[in-house]
């Protein structure tokens, strides 16, 4: 029972600042006239108000939650270089087709600065197709300079291995190679396709330096766009993609964001890269340090997600047809004074 009056005690507040936000003179006999004369077209308009709010509270919570939700962006590449680093202990095989591995035997000489080094470098071929399995965590390097072999240096912390394509176990492998896939063009005349699927950070180019020894690892051209979740029906949109050209770095906020994507080649120069990352923010570093930043925050979603663009808009219009209604009461209880009045006279 106490409930009851207050939640009419409440009732009859709201109604009463509504009608003050209308009124502009509170003491005038039309605004009692109103409460009077109309009180079920307040009541429902009170109601409705509520109705209001609590959509309003619903969707301020609802888009403070989502913002929390870190975007994605879509990176579509050719470079000369990929710098990758996978999450997994025992990554994905790297295939091969006609490659040769080489990698450096260090001598067991005793150490002489006057001798030359003792280093040697040792390979192995293998003319068909096979794989190669790397062991441990592992940093991996993919290059390819114009229409050149392909070049993958790979660094672990446990040695390697080398299978043949009956997943015969060919040789061991030291922890630091190269692995050379020595005629691309030739596996793509063949019919054999090459790609390699990754799941962890990836560097993709290298902005360029004064540096003399700095003549590899650019990005030649790509796009990348920026995807995320609307806020309200929780599909994806994507805007507009951002131009990548020769000589752009990525970088990314976190510094090492989830990723994964695929890696592969075609006739064309260097390596194409397809990779999706789930990050707050992309820099796209240009040279002469020029940055440009894509924010995934709540400002830019507000403007470019659609479906939150018309509810706002929508609840803006909301307080508008309220006080249109108010005031439709007001005119008409002023007309009923008037009327009452001039009636009164005569």
């Amino acid at each position: 029972m106490w409930f009851k009056k207050i939640f009419r005690k409440f009732v009859v507040i709201t109604r009463d600042v509504l009608l003050a936000s209308v009124v502009s003179e509170p003491e005038k006999k039309v605004f009692h006239n109103i409460s009077r004369q109309y009180p079920r077209s307040l009541h429902c308009i009170v109601f409705f108000f509520y109705i209001y709010l609590v959509f309003l509270l619903f969707l301020v919570a609802k888009i403070a939650i989502n913002t929390l939700n870190p975007g994605s962006f879509i990176v579509s590449a050719r470079t000369e270089q990929v710098e990758y680093q996978p999450e997994s202990i025992d990554p994905p095989r790297i295939p091969f087709h006609n490659a040769t591995v080489y990698w450096e035997e260090v001598g067991s000489e005793v150490f002489d600065p006057l001798a030359p080094e003792s280093a040697k470098l040792k390979s192995v071929s293998h003319k068909g197709a096979g794989s190669l399995q790397i062991h441990g965590k592992a940093a991996v390097i993919f290059s390819r300079i114009a229409k050149g072999p392909v070049h993958v240096k790979i660094r672990s912390t446990d040695k390697n291995s080398l299978y043949d394509d009956n997943d015969q176990l060919l040789c061991t492998l030291p922890e630091v190679v190269d692995l050379v896939l020595n005629d691309p063009a030739a596996m793509i005349a063949q019919g054999v396709t090459w790609k390699y699927t990754v799941d962890g950070p990836v560097i993709v180019g290298r902005v360029p330096t004064y540096d003399a020894y700095q003549q590899n690892g650019l990005l030649l051209d790509g796009e990348i766009h920026m995807i995320a979740k609307q806020l309200l029906s929780g599909n994806h949109y994507k805007v507009d993609p951002y131009k990548l050209q020769l000589g752009d770095g990525l970088q990314f906020t976190p510094t090492e964001p989830k990723t994964s994507g695929m890696i592969t080649f075609d006739l064309d120069r260097g390596l194409q890269i397809v990779t999706i990352v789930e990050a707050n923010s992309a820099t796209i570093n240009k040279f002469r340090g020029t940055k440009l930043k894509i924010r995934n925050n709540l400002w830019s979603k507000m403007g470019k997600d659609e479906e939150l663009v018309i509810t706002w808009a929508i609840m803006l219009a909301v307080p508008g047809s309220i006080v249109f209604f108010i005031r439709l009461l007001y005119f008409h209880s002023e007309m009923k004074l008037k009327n009452e009045q001039s009636s009164h006279d005569c």
